[in-house]
């Protein structure tokens, strides 16, 4: 029996090292050391957009296409208020990992609920006056690749060391938005001087990084974004929150966030340089409590 024992043991030994080896030389990213404007660069682009094609265009809700910067179609749609106004304040929504642009529209999608209840921020914002858009992301909707699902990207990053559909996920989800810019200024009934963008989770983190490298962006509204270290510094909010130093933030986060802790979401929020910001958190998850609905109706123009 002793001796089944001590093999059990070498033979958990040897597994431990082996894990930790293949951590090392495999699974663990490196750091970057990255300045802001070696990350901003990466953001840049061609400002233009092609091929805009937008359906029902007599009607409040439509939906609409057009081409990337790099030849990818995005999909999305655009909702206007019932108040009638010569230009319309935007807001953009930008949606969680793992789901779409209608989640800003709809209460459940396939017979399943809008849990970040985005669809509730919408309807207080239209009430508002504002017109709300969104567009899917890179890999999600209608965008999704079949041989990079969402856990194929997350297990790439964690486990194989490999970064690089995650990183090209949050960048060029941040440059199709602000193509969607580019776009908003061309139409005379968007008022292309009152743009305010508002994220759940990934979209939160997207959303601070589009205020960061375009200053067309005058309010944020962050809900839980994750905190993403220099591993994978490129789309790190903290790495760019300094550049937000105009216009008003509402950083919003969970007490109980396993995808931020209490003591990153501040780190995050004390970087960035406009005074006029504002941290607030709920007693909960990462999924929050409906009422923070309520807070975000409030905080709006």
């Amino acid at each position: 029996m002793k001796v089944i024992y001590k093999r059990i043991l070498t033979g958990l030994v040897l597994l431990s090292l082996v894990a930790g080896s293949y951590y090392l030389l495999v699974a663990k990213l490196p750091v970057e050391q990255l300045t802001a404007e070696q990350i901003s660069a990466k953001y840049q682009y061609k400002s233009s957009f092609s091929n805009f094609d937008i359906a029902d265009k007599l009607k409040a809700s439509r939906e609409f296409t057009f081409t990337a910067y790099d030849g990818e179609k995005v999909f999305g749609q655009i909702m206007l208020p019932s108040i009638k106004q010569k230009k319309y304040p935007v807001l953009i929504g930008i949606h969680a990992m793992g789901r779409s642009y209608p989640r800003w529209f709809k209460g459940s999608l396939k017979g399943r609920p809008t849990v970040t209840n985005v669809n509730k921020i919408t309807e207080r914002a239209l009430k508002k006056g504002y017109a709300v858009i969104a567009i899917d992301a890179r890999f999600h909707g209608k965008r999704k690749v079949e041989d990079k699902s969402l856990r194929k990207i997350w297990n790439n990053l964690h486990y194989f060391g490999n970064k690089t559909d995650y990183e090209n996920m949050i960048l060029k989800t941040v440059i199709d938005n602000r193509t969607l810019l580019d776009w908003i200024e061309t139409q005379d009934y968007l008022d292309a001087a009152d743009i305010s963008v508002a994220g759940y989770s990934m979209g939160g983190q997207a959303s601070l990084i589009l205020a960061a490298v375009d200053t067309r962006i005058v309010d944020v509204i962050a809900v839980v974004p994750p905190f993403v270290g220099n591993t994978v510094a490129a789309i790190s909010p903290y790495n760019l929150a300094h550049k937000i130093d105009d216009g008003r933030v509402l950083f919003i986060y969970g007490e109980k966030d396993d995808v931020a802790s209490l003591e990153e979401n501040k780190m995050v929020f004390n970087a960035i340089s406009t005074k006029d910001k504002e941290l607030l958190g709920y007693n909960s998850e990462h999924i929050l409590p409906e009422n923070y609905v309520n807070a975000i109706a409030a905080w709006l123009r």
